[in-house]
């Protein structure tokens, strides 16, 4: 009865219009890593003191890339040629010392099984390949369900020459579907040069077994599109063109299906110059506002938030946050830049301070910064994914029966990466 009462569609979407944004963190270095780790951003989760260490929980698995070869393996019934998978045997320290207890690792490669991530929506994930960045997989991480997009026929392959424009996942509210985009330009050899042949620009409706193509403005191919936010059922990107790297903002409507120019923050962008990379300055969505974060400076970070959408004007700066902190040290001009994850609406603000694994609470009203540290892991920088869970069912998502539904806890239940024995948690640093 009560699992009937959670996946009854109007409960699902009361639960999910009731949940705050949360912080999904997995450890980011050369090992595949699919597990989540949950924090729950309410301001009291910062309450904890120095001594305390705060487990970081529940904990949520991604499926791997090749998780149906190893099933097929695993079942010693392979349907089509596979990659060798080694399930190692290990010996671990029993936890009380006792004694040594065993478990099942899989012995995995990050060619074959490490997902990247699109971009979130509606407590969904869109998961690619981490190299050619191409969607592949849509998973909800709560409930454990996820389906593999279809295969496009202009998928990259080595007699394919496509390079990656841009990606994005999103829900068109009126039609009550999720789409996936991926644009692609493909170039052929002439005379020893390579030249630009056209723009794919391709649709996956959720659940169909099929992309199609959408015309859309040529123009586009000179650019690279980061950071895919989903609002208003428009899938909006920060657009970097050409060799110049000048900055805008381009949206697709999902309804509409035209790829078009959106007002931009010009005293943002038009700041940026060539000296600065993707990283330097990003988009996302705070509490149904589109927000632009620029970090060009190595000192500071700053905050505009688009307060009418649509309305150019009302995009506001909402905080400059000096991030010079000493007990940090210098930051990494690689790595150690502050993103900002959450903004309170008590005004406070949750930032990521990458090369030293922590999350930075700053709350100006009472005590500035409070610094937090990741332990647990061996990993020298954590992904942190700003994500709502939801309870919503892939098999409520799919059309028709062409789709399988699959489950990561149903597949491969009794084996582990190794990067699951690790328990992660978090506890304040005194500054």
């Amino acid at each position: 009865m009560w699992k009937a009462l959670i996946s009854e569609p109007h409960f699902v979407k009361l639960h999910f219009h009731k949940t705050p944004v949360s912080l999904m963190i997995r450890t980011k270095d050369h090992r595949v890593s699919r597990t989540l780790h949950l924090l729950e951003c309410e301001p009291e989760k910062f309450e904890i003191g120095s001594d305390n260490h705060v487990k970081l929980q529940p904990i949520f698995k991604l499926p791997l890339r090749d998780a149906k070869s190893l099933r097929e393996k695993m079942m010693n019934k392979p349907k089509r040629p596979v990659r060798a998978v080694r399930l190692v045997l290990e010996k671990n320290a029993d936890k009380n010392g006792d004694g040594d207890s065993q478990m099942l690792n899989i012995d995995s490669k990050p060619y074959y099984d490490k997902f990247g991530v699109v971009n979130s929506c509606n407590g969904l994930l869109c998961l690619c390949c981490p190299f050619e960045g191409n969607p592949l997989v849509i998973s909800n991480p709560v409930t454990g369900e996820f389906i593999r997009l279809p295969k496009s026929a202009n998928a990259p392959s080595r007699v394919r020459k496509l390079e990656p424009v841009g990606f994005g996942f999103g829900f068109q509210p009126k039609t009550n579907e999720y789409m996936v985009i991926q644009i692609w330009n493909k170039y052929v050899r002439r005379s020893y040069t390579r030249v630009l042949e056209r723009m794919i620009f391709e649709i996956n409706t959720v659940g169909t077994p099929s992309w199609r193509n959408v015309e859309v403005d040529p123009q586009v191919s000179n650019s690279t599109l980061k950071y895919p936010t989903c609002l208003n059922g428009v899938i909006h990107w920060i657009r970097f063109e050409g060799q110049t790297q000048n900055r805008s903002i381009l949206c697709f409507c999902l309804e509409s299906e035209r790829l078009q120019s959106f007002p931009s923050p010009p005293h943002v962008f038009r700041n940026h110059h060539t000296v600065s990379r993707y990283e330097r300055i990003s988009m996302g969505e705070s509490r149904g506002l589109l927000y632009i974060c620029d970090r060009s400076s190595f000192h500071d970070v700053t905050m505009w938030v688009m307060k009418e959408y649509g309305i150019g004007e009302s995009w506001t700066k909402v905080y400059n946050i000096d991030t010079s902190i000493s007990a940090l040290g210098r930051p990494d001009r690689r790595c150690g830049l502050c993103w900002p994850l959450k903004h309170f609406e008590d005004g406070a603000s949750l930032l990521l301070y990458h090369s030293c694994k922590c999350l930075i609470y700053f709350e100006p009203e009472k005590y500035g910064f409070k610094v937090f540290r990741i332990h647990g892991t061996d990993s020298e920088q954590v992904q942190i994914i700003p994500h709502t869970p939801s309870l919503v069912s892939l098999k409520d998502v799919v059309k028709g029966d062409n789709i399988e539904v699959l489950n990561i806890y149903s597949m491969c239940a009794n084996v582990k990466l190794r990067e699951e024995n690790e328990v992660l948690s978090l506890s304040q640093q005194l500054v």
